[in-house]
């Protein structure tokens, strides 16, 4: 299963994208601040980015498979509010959970503090990959899909 939460539609574009290539069902984190819009929805992401804070998912899957992949936007070098959320108020002690993580400007700290992070959260820590995106172009779903398959060592 994929879940992933997004903003601006990008990392929805990621989650599809792996989707198809590991042929998997996907599913949005769905919450409240995605219904406000422009300076409201920023001013509530800097503030949970500053302040650390999670923000309540309103649709949590009542049953996980033995793997899942968590797609996120990253907020102030770690995964969004939401996903945060989501990673650390679910039962996740005997699945793995894969990260796919999207920025502007990615740097490896930002996966080491996602690895670290996923050691913390008591699951079974899988892989963590790390996307540029661009704040003007969306991602191209067909390319994602070759990348994704290089990656993941998939014909």
């Amino acid at each position: 299963m994929i879940l992933y939460y997004t903003y601006k539609q990008k990392t929805k574009i990621f989650a599809e994208s792996l989707g198809k290539v590991l042929q998997m069902p996907i599913s949005p984190l769905e919450c409240e601040l995605n219904k406000k819009s422009g300076i409201g929805f920023l001013f509530n992401a800097l503030q949970l980015t500053f302040t650390q804070k999670t923000y309540p998912v309103s649709n949590i899957p009542p049953t996980l498979p033995d793997e899942i992949y968590v797609c996120s936007p990253i907020w102030g070098g770690k995964p969004a509010a939401p996903c945060k959320y989501f990673l650390e108020n679910t039962n996740l002690q005997n699945i793995k959970v894969n990260l796919l993580l999207t920025a502007g400007v990615p740097t490896m700290k930002y996966k080491k503090t996602a690895e670290e992070y996923l050691a913390k959260i008591g699951c079974i820590p899988g892989e963590v990959y790390l996307f540029a995106t661009s704040d003007k172009i969306m991602p191209d779903s067909d390319v994602l899909v070759e990348q994704l398959r290089e990656i993941l060592e998939l014909e």
